[in-house]
């Protein structure tokens, strides 16, 4: 009787120990895929969630590997492991918080916004989720609600700091109208226009409507001895949620603009923050016939940089030219504060300081260039601008109906402010 008692007791502790024992292991185990997944290393992250998950369901765990799977962009994955967390608790806050992310990278606004209001059914009072909702209203530029929704949250909170630079950004979309002014002056190296700079001037006012932004722009440039003036209007209608369109137009009477020039361009948003554009420009100078540029772009968002290829195609009898820009950006708090690179071969019809009398002879031009960008938004109003370049490349001289080349410095300085 004893014995058997005995051994009752022994199996009895056997079993405690080892429950403990594995409650600890798990424990440890969850930690260390946490440590995995914060530091990069989220496959291995995942195998030791599949390994706890094997022993016995865990929403804490299921919802990290769930995360993982996001943060990598793998979204269908990521539903698949928080959906299944939602079947065992239909509340799970950090479950329902996760899945909002995977629709908001996702570009899914709507379907965030929905999940947040789940978590705010039930949790009103938390400012994490408030913050979270308020930005994905701004990125489906729903400025006003996104607005409000930061003012009610400060109004109980006003140290919110976060809140705070939030909402500076929010009412900044808001604005609807921007003024600006920019000043670009080329400096050459050669005899090619007698030692004269060239001075391009312009003078833009620009407004946010329903439909899209839409630009009015004057230019006045000083090259060659003479005085000029061009105007352009330029409109960015929205298709979609994802698409959008360039449209521009411009005429002049003086010869050193285009008489006319016009561009069209579609471009869209795709997932994994990529982004890509296809169209063309139209100019046509006196004396010249009409030339077509073929151009688009492709981009991609990387954490804080921005990095765009762009080229442009010109058929003509002597030939097809093609030239190419490649651009990265830089950003800091805003859209409006960052540093760029851009750097070149060939001409471009979007460089308005390289308008010339024959842009079918320009775009045959061997050009090569580097140009660097700071731009910067202070007291939530104004916005500086400032850029230099540098580039080698042949001119067209039409008094002398040859090609020169040298070198071109490039200063540009402009403000704009927003109301």
């Amino acid at each position: 009787m004893k014995t058997f008692t005995g051994r009752r007791f022994s199996l009895l502790l056997f079993l405690l120990l080892g429950g403990g024992f594995s409650t600890m292991l798990s424990a440890q185990t969850f930690e260390q895929a946490k440590d995995y997944a914060f530091n990069g290393q989220r496959e291995k992250a995942r195998a030791v969630c599949r390994a706890i998950l094997a022993r016995d369901f865990d929403s804490d765990v299921a919802t990290l590997m769930g995360r993982t799977y996001a943060w990598d962009g793998k979204y269908d994955s990521a539903r698949v492991v928080l959906q299944k967390v939602l079947t065992q608790n239909a509340n799970n806050s950090d479950a329902l918080s996760a899945l909002a992310d995977v629709a908001y990278w996702s570009e899914n606004y709507p379907e965030a916004i929905g999940y947040c209001d789940r978590i705010l059914a039930k949790d009103p009072g938390s400012e994490t989720v408030q913050l979270q909702k308020a930005r994905i209203l701004k990125s489906a530029d729903n400025n006003d609600e996104a607005a409000q929704l930061l003012e009610k949250l400060l109004e109980k909170n006003p140290s919110n700091d976060e809140a705070l630079r939030l909402l500076d950004k929010v009412r900044l979309e808001l604005i609807k109208n921007k003024l600006t002014i920019n000043y670009t002056y080329d400096y050459f190296s050669n005899t090619a226009y007698n030692k004269d700079p060239w001075q391009l001037l312009y003078l833009q006012y620009a407004r946010k409507t329903g439909l899209g932004t839409v630009i009015a722009r004057v230019n006045y440039a000083n090259r060659f001895g003479k005085d000029a003036l061009q105007l352009e209007a330029d409109a960015y209608p929205k298709l979609s949620e994802n698409d959008y369109l360039y449209v521009n137009y411009g005429f002049s009477n003086f010869s050193i603009f285009p008489r006319q020039r016009a561009g069209l361009e579609w471009n869209r948003s795709f997932a994994h923050a990529i982004e890509g554009s296809l169209g063309g420009r139209i100019l046509h100078f006196d004396g010249s016939k009409r030339v077509i540029i073929y151009t688009g772009s492709i981009g991609k968002y990387v954490g804080n940089y921005w990095f765009s290829l762009r080229p442009f195609v010109t058929p003509g009898g002597g030939g097809t030219s093609v030239s190419a820009y490649l651009s990265a950006r830089r950003y800091f708090s805003d859209p409006e504060n960052y540093i760029g690179l851009r750097v070149g071969a060939g001409t471009s019809p979007d460089e308005r300081r390289l308008l010339l009398f024959d842009q079918s002879q320009s775009a045959r031009l061997k050009s090569l260039s580097a140009r660097t960008e700071y731009n910067h938004i202070f007291n939530g109003r104004w916005i500086f601008n400032a850029a230099v370049g540098f580039a080698n490349e042949e001119y067209w001289v039409p008094q002398d109906d040859r090609m020169r080349s040298g070198n071109d410095l490039s200063l540009q300085l402009g403000f704009a402010w927003l109301f």
